[in-house]
């Protein structure tokens, strides 16, 4: 047997297993469409900070109809009640994310290298962020004719990025390739010894062409930091990875065969071929296995 009862939307039935047996016949108000209207946008807000920002408000202004739908349509004090809460909830989370969008601001320099490298792969500004304040990160100039680097004497110990200014890479008294503005000074050599308990020296030297600014890590402190941040560790190593693709395309030019001819870095079994010629003769000295070898001995 069907009970009636009354709801705060109108009289209702219920019937023995306890479910409706009956809707009320007409649609609820406009204002309860709206609020769910704002809760449907609200699932398109992405997961960045701007992202964030988007769904609070949506948010905030869904639960801000529904409490007057609460209050006034259904008159319902446990509904406009609760949503009022969450409404204060949305509000103080979209103050704390734009509390946070002003807190991210970079220098100049800064923000040159986050729109060259790190937008692109639509990076979030507090993920680069914690790139750019790992401990001891720091920015350094480097006057003209000045060595980042000295080849069999300089330990392996830190990361840097050419923010200004051009630099060459010499081995054997040979210029090998220069490194410019949003280019990793030395990428090869981090790459071939990051997971190594000691990375070793420098096989080449880099030495400034004109004044240089860079920014630079130390090593055991952007380790430790990768291994806490996965997400930007893997951030870091596609931008490593174009850094070396760019490095090996500029090298493919001095590269040749015992007969004169190019070789193209495409083919599968570049890598394993460069090891079995001798390649001094051709202007690269040996440089190949040092800056891109397995070991930081070229071994």
């Amino acid at each position: 047997m069907a009970d009636n009862d009354t709801g705060p939307v109108g009289i209702y039935t219920i019937n023995e297993s306890g479910l409706c047996d009956s809707y009320i016949p007409t649609s609820l108000s406009g204002v309860f469409q709206l609020a769910h209207v704002f809760f449907g946008l609200a699932y398109f807000g992405g997961s960045t900070l701007h992202g964030l920002l988007y769904t609070y408000i949506c948010l905030f202004l869904g639960y801000l109809v529904f409490t007057v739908y609460g209050f006034q349509d259904a008159c319902a004090a446990d509904i406009g009640g609760w949503c009022f809460v969450f409404t204060v909830l949305c509000l103080l989370q979209a103050i704390h994310s734009i509390w946070r969008m002003r807190e991210v601001s970079f220098s100049e320099e800064l923000t040159k290298v986050y729109e060259a490298l790190f937008h692109p792969l639509q990076v979030p500004l507090l993920v680069y962020k914690a790139l750019v304040e790992c401990p001891n990160c720091q920015i350094v100039s480097l006057e003209q004719g000045n060595n980042y680097a000295t080849e069999g004497k300089t330990p392996v110990d830190r990361l840097s990025l050419m923010i200004s200014g051009k630099a060459v890479v010499i081995h054997d008294g040979k210029k090998l390739h220069m490194i410019g503005r949003n280019q990793f000074l030395d990428s090869p050599e981090w790459e071939s010894a990051k997971d190594q308990e000691d990375p070793g020296k420098f096989q080449v030297t880099i030495r400034a062409e004109t004044d240089c600014v860079y920014l630079t890590w130390p090593r055991r402190e952007l380790l430790n930091l990768l291994a806490r941040r996965r997400y930007l560790a893997r951030v870091l190593s596609a931008v490593l990875g174009r850094d070396l693709t760019n490095k090996f395309y500029i090298l493919n030019e001095k590269v040749m065969t015992p007969r004169g001819n190019k070789y193209d870095i495409r083919l599968p079994g570049f890598s394993r071929l460069l090891g079995q010629f001798d390649l001094d003769a051709k202007g690269l000295a040996s440089f190949v296995p040092h800056r891109f070898g397995a070991g930081p001995e070229g071994t």
